[in-house]
């Protein structure tokens, strides 16, 4: 799980979500030459490359790779790992 965290969060992840989701209002009927869908697309990767820089400096700043990094975060929203389920 720590592994699909660490690629969604980073550039490429990014990228890829940008084109899902330009796919995924093109599937939806949007035709791909109106304004709105570009807009869409140009606002989530703004705010992707605010929220990844933000998450880059953090990271750097306290030393961390970015598996660890994800770690910490899975372990913030779930909680400690059981060791029990990891053998």
């Amino acid at each position: 799980m720590t592994r699909l965290l660490v690629w969604s969060l980073s550039p490429v992840g990014t990228l890829l979500n940008a084109a899902m989701l330009f796919f995924v209002l093109v599937l939806a009927g949007v035709h791909w030459s109106r304004p709105l869908l570009w807009i869409a697309v140009a606002i989530y990767l703004g705010a992707s490359a605010y929220f990844d820089t933000r998450a880059y400096v953090a990271r750097r700043r306290h030393g961390l790779t970015a598996h660890e990094a994800g770690e910490l975060v899975m372990e913030r929203i779930w909680g400690p790992r059981n060791e029990q389920e990891e053998a």
